[in-house]
């Protein structure tokens, strides 16, 4: 029986074993890998050791977990997210020993939009580097737009700003909800930003479900003969009064099929539509991101029911299918990676 190595973080790697509850549900990779012939075998990098071609980690047999030396499998599913250098480097060191899918979890928001200008630009929001210029012409110019974090995940660090009557400018901050004129309103975000890695980026107006704004998460993923497909789809609905759809941030997850049938005359339209182009840009982005393999990508509906790429997660978290009581379908999010190690391990 081949192995599958399967690299989780060092939080998630301390939980393996113990009753202790963790992101990642273990049990559903152990089942999906006994399914389809293969053992898995969880690492993590302060335990990998890419000079000497080992690593310690747990492999999983016959309901047990063993904590055991063995040599760095051939292929590897990455679930992890380096911290510091001199982990970012032993990723880069495991992957030359490995084929190491999704080798990178994190990108820049910011190049992930350029990346895709062009074949895709009418389904992007306009989008620019953050600089205190910038910002100054948007309060000018535009009624509505974001502020956000370059590299961030579950919606940390947003800023929606909006102009409003006599001049003044409503900022939607992470924590608060504030009314200030030009000047506040820029050293206030000024404040925020600091000097991180920050974007400007054009407000989509978005569907809505009783009132509340939604967008779409599309977990798009490599499977059995090592082609992108859609494994499934799910809503995420702003609670009452908020501007951020993230489920960790207070969003509502629910199953696409009563919010298009809410929105849309014609449902099933804005569904395929919805599935074509996450497909495409996957595809796109899969021939320049090096092993790419698994994506959460987050897809906007206009009220036209237009798709608009807002961003891509190199780590989907997946729990929203079951929040959204899509049982079967969050299965199949963990299913589908070890169908994409078996291609791989049969391909070497």
């Amino acid at each position: 029986m081949k192995t599958v190595g399967i690299l989780v973080d060092a939080q998630v790697f301390r939980t393996i074993g113990s009753k202790k509850s963790s992101p990642e549900k273990l049990s559903i990779y152990n089942r999906a890998a006994a399914k389809h012939g293969l053992r898995p075998f969880y690492m993590c990098l302060e335990k990998t050791f890419p000079a000497s071609g080992q690593a310690m980690g747990y492999r999983y047999a016959n309901g047990k977990y063993r904590y055991v030396k063995l040599p760095i499998p051939k292929v590897i599913h990455n679930r992890s997210m380096p911290k510091g250098e001199k982990m970012r480097k032993r990723m880069r060191e495991l992957a030359k020993k490995s084929h190491l899918f999704n080798e990178r979890t994190r990108y820049s928001k910011y190049v992930i939009h350029q990346l895709l200008r062009g074949p895709f630009t009418a389904h992007l929001p306009a989008t620019a580097r953050y600089s205190s210029a910038r910002l100054n012409r948007e309060l000018e110019a535009s009624p509505s737009f974001y502020v956000k974090p370059q590299s961030s995940s579950v919606g940390k660090g947003i800023i929606k700003i909006t102009r409003i009557r006599n001049g003044k400018i409503k900022l939607q901050l992470p924590h608060r909800t504030t009314i200030a004129d030009k000047r506040t309103a820029v050293k206030t975000i000024n404040r925020v930003v600091r000097k991180q890695k920050y974007m400007i980026q054009q407000t989509i107006p978005l569907a809505k479900y009783k009132g509340r704004p939604y967008d779409i998460r599309v977990t798009v993923q490599r499977g059995a003969r090592g082609q992108w497909q859609v494994t499934g789809m799910y809503g995420k609905v702003a609670r009452k009064g908020s501007h951020v759809t993230n489920v960790a941030r207070g969003g509502t997850a629910k199953a696409c099929g009563s919010l298009f049938r809410h929105s849309f005359a014609h449902p099933s339209l804005v569904e395929q539509s919805t599935r074509q182009f996450s497909l495409q840009v996957a595809r796109y982005l899969g021939n320049r991101l090096k092993r790419l393999a698994d994506v959460g990508l987050d897809i906007g509906i206009s009220p036209e029911g237009n798709p608009y790429f807002i961003e891509m997660n190199g780590r989907d978290m997946r729990y929203g299918f079951k929040k959204a009581n899509m049982h079967k379908t969050f299965r199949r999010t963990y299913e589908a990676p070890i169908q994409y190690a078996k291609y791989l391990l049969k391909k070497r």
